[in-house]
């Protein structure tokens, strides 16, 4: 029972490529530090390929603190900075813009059986940085609910569903993610995964991206 809800978690992501439009991968790597029981810091950096795997859309680095209440509710707040390959219908060229996003998290999650249930409402707002002018690009308040299955084993795998609202107008996205985390030891981990988007002003399903994170703790 427990091995085909691991093959299936491996599987979810691979059973949608064939409804999607291209393949993209993100990998980077993300870096924790704990600086109390209840406080830690975390770096990351990312390059997002897209065109299948054909071009590099953006660089990203990204700073934030987490503050854990208890053993169930925690609170983290990042910023996030951008460099999105956008074309720029002046120099008729594709030019590397920058952009700042700002984020807060709320978790809240609880073990059920062999299952852990995690809810994240997230608030963030993105600025697109104009020749040093800033300008509100967009504002998205976004619900998670994750399941994930904890063992003894070295593999931890899980799924998740995002909703995203756009702040002032509409729903407009649901993102559907599957992983597995594989922990080398204590300090150093590897997730791999995948996700789709279902945009809600498409019928079709967005492209699917590929996962690929090295996880250290400091």
């Amino acid at each position: 029972m427990k091995k085909c809800f691991f093959i299936l978690i491996l599987l979810l992501p691979l059973i949608s490529v064939g409804q999607t439009k291209t393949t993209n991968l993100w990998t980077g790597i993300n870096l924790s530090k704990s600086i109390t029981k209840k406080i830690s810091l975390e770096l990351d950096g990312q390059w997002r390929i897209t065109n299948n795997l054909s071009t590099t859309g953006s660089y990203i680095a990204e700073l934030g603190a987490n503050y854990k209440f208890n053993k169930r509710w925690e609170v983290s707040a990042f910023y996030r900075f951008i460099s999105r390959r956008k074309y720029d219908k002046g120099d008729a060229a594709y030019v590397f813009q920058p952009y700042h996003r700002f984020y807060a998290n709320l978790t809240y999650d609880r073990k059920v059986a062999f299952l852990k249930f995690a809810y994240r409402l997230r608030y963030q707002n993105q600025f697109k940085d104009d020749n040093g002018n800033l300008e509100n690009n967009k504002s998205y308040l976004r619900n998670r609910l994750e399941v994930s299955y904890p063992n003894k084993t070295k593999f931890t795998p899980a799924i998740s569903a995002d909703l995203f609202y756009r702040m002032g107008e509409a729903f407009d996205e649901l993102r559907y993610k599957a992983e597995v985390d594989y922990k080398f030891n204590k300090r150093n981990a590897l997730t791999l995964g995948g996700f789709v988007s279902q945009e809600f002003t498409d019928s079709k399903l967005d492209d699917f991206t590929i996962l690929l994170t090295y996880k250290l703790k400091l």
